[in-house]
């Protein structure tokens, strides 16, 4: 049996209703991995802060450039360019929205139809750091919604090897 849905928003802007519409098909990508790094929390997290040393572990990073002026933190902008890839433009920028000395960095980028938010969060383990890297994908469209489970497992995968990545360069 087929089913029709039909909603009349009275008294609401037509493109109030429309956004409404739009939400409900978006889906989002949301990975989390972490790993555990033989330095101190102080070492891991200004490299990381540092977003201009991503190349030397993000091997899909090509070059990222601070845009503005003045130490990392909440605020900062960089230029961004990746290896071109299947899921969208390959430059753009991020800011960096949350910045928690020590314990975490939330970046926001715009690389055109994807906004993709990554996170990072650190806390002590033992002698070193544990390193969680989540990325959330918000993508909308009925043809993004059937690639989800494989754009997570891509996700997944990806950022596994960037943090093993991490690991081999703060450990050598």
């Amino acid at each position: 049996m087929i089913r029709a849905e039909h909603s009349v928003d009275i008294g609401r802007p037509v493109e109030e209703a429309s956004q409404r519409r739009a939400s409900r098909r978006k889906t989002m990508v949301d990975v989390t991995v972490s790993t555990t790094i033989n330095r101190p929390v102080d070492q891991v997290f200004g490299f990381i802060a540092n977003m201009e040393n991503e190349p030397q572990w993000h091997t899909d990073a090509l070059e990222v450039k601070r845009l503005s002026e003045g130490e990392a933190g909440k605020g900062t902008t960089y230029q961004v360019h990746f290896r071109p890839s299947s899921m969208g433009p390959s430059e753009g920028t991020v800011e960096v929205v949350e910045f928690e000395p020590g314990r975490r960095i939330v970046g926001r980028s715009d690389l055109g139809k994807m906004q993709p938010t990554l996170t990072h969060v650190f806390e002590a383990a033992n002698d070193g750091t544990r390193v969680s890297r989540r990325i959330q994908i918000e993508t909308s469209g009925v043809m993004m919604l059937l690639m989800k489970p494989m754009m997570t497992m891509m996700v997944r995968r990806r950022n596994i090897e960037f943090l093993a990545n991490l690991k081999r360069v703060l450990e050598t």
